[in-house]
């Protein structure tokens, strides 16, 4: 008898040791609601090309606004995206460096080859897009990203071509999929990891394409709330260029390989969000670059380093 009740301690003291390191994570959509959002993006970039180094870096301060408005009968909720800001540095070859605030209103770019950057960061700056949800918080339309198409054609050509398709319903659409595929199938637990296959729109007609593995590292206490933590790393990376990109300078060849990698993610059960997340990732390989018929064999060591965080808005 006492052995089997003994048996039976074990059994239970088992299911109840596994149940402890799993838990359900799910993204929410409450009506009213209002979250600011601030995305630092850093690069450092060297490219050699025939012994010679081209390093360029750069820093963007995004700062946004997502605004939950109320569901319908159907269900159907929409959601306000807008930018609110934009404060950015480029540190380009030749000693040249850009500094432009849009919350500065005498801030200015005074390089003339590089002015239409104003342009495009002013046209940026309060452009809002709605995304709509069902009644289970799946994307069904993207609606208003005609309202910046509509200003290119009053932008400096240069601006315009930067702006072209930045925010369009296709990409709006496949990023918030994507982010939304960082959390596990099931329940998450501790020691088993699964992994995911994320593209990134550099700009140019260039994407990187990453296949991460990601693990769920239990809960944290940070300003007064258990969070959870996911970490994470980036396996492989492929490059691509669009052959019809407009660009004098072609990517043919590519053979990138992930040289160090680190993410965290920090996720609010309750309120069903990602409050924080880091990423940064150092890539190196060879490159062959086409220019005016000629081929360019050439090095790159590329790092990106990416910050968001989410401040939670009180309802309504």
């Amino acid at each position: 008898m006492l052995r089997r009740a003994s048996l039976s301690f074990a059994i239970a003291l088992g299911l109840t040791t596994s149940a402890i390191g799993q838990v359900k994570l799910e993204f929410k959509y409450e009506d009213d609601v209002k979250n600011t959002v601030k995305v630092t993006s850093k690069t450092h970039q060297i490219l050699t090309i025939n012994a010679m180094d081209i390093e360029t870096e750069s820093e963007e301060v995004v700062s946004a606004s997502q605004v939950n408005g109320k569901r319908d009968a159907d269900g159907k909720l929409p959601v306000t995206q807008t930018i609110d800001a934009i404060k950015t540095t480029l540190n380009l070859p030749g000693g040249i460096s850009v500094n432009f605030d849009s919350a500065d209103p005498n801030s200015k770019i005074d390089i003339p080859q590089l002015a239409f950057l104003k342009d495009v960061y002013k046209a940026l700056v309060g452009s809002k897009y709605v995304l709509v949800l069902d009644k289970s918080d799946k994307l069904t339309a993207v609606e208003g990203t005609e309202a910046l198409e509509a200003k290119l054609g009053d932008l400096d050509p240069m601006a315009a071509k930067a702006l072209k398709g930045r925010i369009n319903p296709d990409r709006v659409k496949k990023a918030f999929e994507q982010a939304h595929l960082v959390l596990p199938d099931a329940l998450a637990r501790t020691g088993e990891p699964w992994e995911r296959t994320e593209t990134s729109d550099i700009g140019g007609g260039q994407t990187l394409t990453f296949k991460k593995k990601y693990e769920y590292a239990g809960t944290i206490e940070q300003g007064g709330k258990t969070l959870d933590k996911i970490t994470g790393k980036a396996l492989e990376v492929t490059y691509e260029m669009d052959p019809a990109a407009e660009s004098p300078l072609k990517v043919t060849k590519s053979d990138l390989k992930v040289d160090s990698s680190d993410y965290t993610i920090l996720f609010d059960r309750k309120l069903g969000q990602i409050v924080e997340s880091k990423g940064k990732t150092r890539m190196k390989g060879d490159l062959t670059l086409s220019a005016g018929g000629q081929e360019l064999p050439s090095k790159l060591d590329l790092t990106l380093d990416t910050t968001t965080v989410v401040t939670p808005g009180a309802a309504k």
